[in-house]
């Protein structure tokens, strides 16, 4: 049986609860942050980067040099064809050169620390693409036309993508493990305890691999009662109340900061701009989180009239051709996912059908996009009296919010719990996707009861057809509370794009493989 997350409802520690008010936040001289070795020695790190790139340049070339001239990839090399390695030295010196500048502009070497290995590769790819198209130009401009070998650009451009992808996935795996050990870890502040900086502090300390450390917060007379968002108990005790808003410059010196994050409402302007301004006196890094958070996690559209801004909410951006475009990738995928997909589904069917009586197949009726209802289908994972023993367990549900989620569910079977970490139950869903019943990302499906609950801001991810995945799965899937699978749906539906479904398609792979949050 899976290990059971408890999930509850924080009453944060106090270690300075209760404290008299201190003054308003008063002008101080400007110390340098404190930093650990790592973040001291800023520019080495930058330094040592640049080296160890210009040398994976070089051998990104000399790997396609023998692709090229020593496997003969692309055709026969004939004698007279053959051209020495040291022919190829300007170009790789010119290369070398302009791929490091690519990088450094495209923001190679200040990708923010929760950045993905996916965030890394779609940067090394763009990078790479664009210093080779460069170098080309530079040839034609300067070089003899037929001195180098046209396949030597392509087999750099992609020696560039395997090495700089193992280099960079290596970097990650090296910095997670020392940020998860508390090393080179950045000391966080949140100040304001809303649902926007619950959210904040849940993820900091749930999430050590982003290389965070909370410290605590400070929140003006916060009732013993007011956290609302789903976290885990083992966390509780790293969430610690540091007192009111006045007590920041204090807590700023005596817990070395090294970072503020500012989630307060609106109506606290005149409090914002104090402790910003106290933060660049300070010297301490700090970021803002805007109230729109409260009303859409999304992107917001600014422009103005006469220098006057104005903000509005993005439109949906998934309608007309990139509809139609979606949906043409869907059946595509569909198709050919079908081939490994059927044995697969066959042999699962087998064994739900030797282990427990009953349908291999779930079928439920399920909400869909304009809230039009669908059958829905899954493997049968769990025994067929489950339905009639719900509302026995619905109080004891590990997650807030409209939709039922428990990890140690009775109901389920042995098999059934087995495919569910794995997702494998979703399989059925294909079906459901060459319908034009769902789509392979988007939200989930909801059951009727749920969406009888959702008021109009929920409603808003009914707009789009549900998914196989989507962002909320490759986010942490059960373990986040519906108000956080609202915003992450509403936050596809208006940034949609070709490359953000990629991009959640490959990190459902790791997030199937984790089993984080299935359950």
């Amino acid at each position: 049986m899976l290990e059971q997350k408890e999930k509850m409802e924080v009453s944060p520690s106090s270690e300075s609860k209760g404290t008299a008010s201190s003054p308003a936040v008063p002008v101080v001289a400007a110390r340098p942050p404190a930093r650990s070795f790592l973040q001291r020695q800023h520019w080495l790190v930058i330094a040592l980067y640049v080296i160890t790139d210009a040398l994976l340049v070089n051998l990104a070339f000399l790997l396609a040099y023998w692709v090229r001239y020593g496997l003969a990839l692309g055709g026969t090399v004939t004698e007279s064809n053959q051209v020495a390695v040291s022919v190829y030295l300007p170009l790789m010196v010119a290369t070398t050169v302009v791929v490091l500048l690519a990088f450094t502009w495209k923001g190679l070497y200040h990708l923010p620390r929760g950045s993905s290995w996916l965030d890394a590769m779609s940067v090394i790819v763009s990078g790479s693409l664009t210093a080779i198209a460069i170098v080309i130009i530079l040839a034609l401009a300067f070089v003899q036309a037929n001195l180098y070998s046209r396949l030597i650009y392509l087999y750099t451009w992609l020696a560039l993508i395997l090495l700089f992808g193992i280099a960079r996935g290596l970097v990650m795996l090296l910095r997670r493990y020392l940020w998860q050990r508390g090393i080179d870890v950045r000391q966080v502040l949140v100040v304001g305890a809303g649902q926007a900086g619950q959210r904040i502090m849940k993820d900091v300390v749930e999430r050590p691999e982003h290389g965070y450390k909370l410290v605590g917060y400070v929140e003006d007379n916060p009732d013993d009662n007011f956290w609302t968002i789903p976290i885990e108990r083992r966390h509780a005790a790293d969430i610690t109340y540091l007192g009111n808003l006045d007590a920041i410059a204090r807590v700023v010196d005596s817990k070395q900061v090294e970072e503020v994050i500012i989630a307060l409402p609106a109506e606290q302007h005149s409090k914002i701009v104090e402790v910003i301004e106290h933060c660049r006196r300070s010297g301490v890094a700090f970021k803002l989180v805007p109230d729109l958070f409260e009303m859409s996690f999304n992107q917001v559209q600014i422009n103005g009239i006469n220098g006057v801004p104005l903000v509005g909410v993005k439109e949906i951006s998934l309608r007309g051709a990139n509809l139609l475009l979606k949906r043409g990738l869907d059946i595509a995928f569909t198709l050919l996912a079908l081939i490994p997909g059927l044995p697969l589904m066959l042999l699962i069917a087998l064994l739900i059908k030797l282990t427990s009586r009953g349908p291999v197949i779930f079928a439920q009726t399920r909400v869909g996009k304009d809230g039009r209802t669908f059958k829905f289908y899954k493997f049968r994972s769990m025994y067929v009296d489950a339905e009639q023993h719900l509302a026995e367990l619905l109080d004891r549900s590990d997650r807030q919010g409209h939709h039922f989620k428990m990890v140690a569910d009775p109901r389920r079977t042995p098999i059934g719990a087995v495919i569910r970490k794995l997702s494998l139950d979703e399989l059925p869903q294909l079906f459901n996707i060459l319908r034009g019943e769902m789509s392979w990302v988007g939200p989930r499906p909801a059951i009727i009861p749920e969406v009888e609950k959702y008021d109009d801001w929920a409603r808003q991810r009914l707009n789009i057809t549900p998914g196989l995945t989507g962002l909320w799965q490759v986010s942490g899937r059960s373990d986040l509370s519906f108000e956080e699978m609202v915003k992450l749906d509403l936050y596809y539906a208006e940034n949609w794009s070709l490359g953000l479904d990629l991009k959640i398609l490959l990190r459902t792979i790791p997030a199937v493989i984790s089993g984080r949050g299935a359950y």
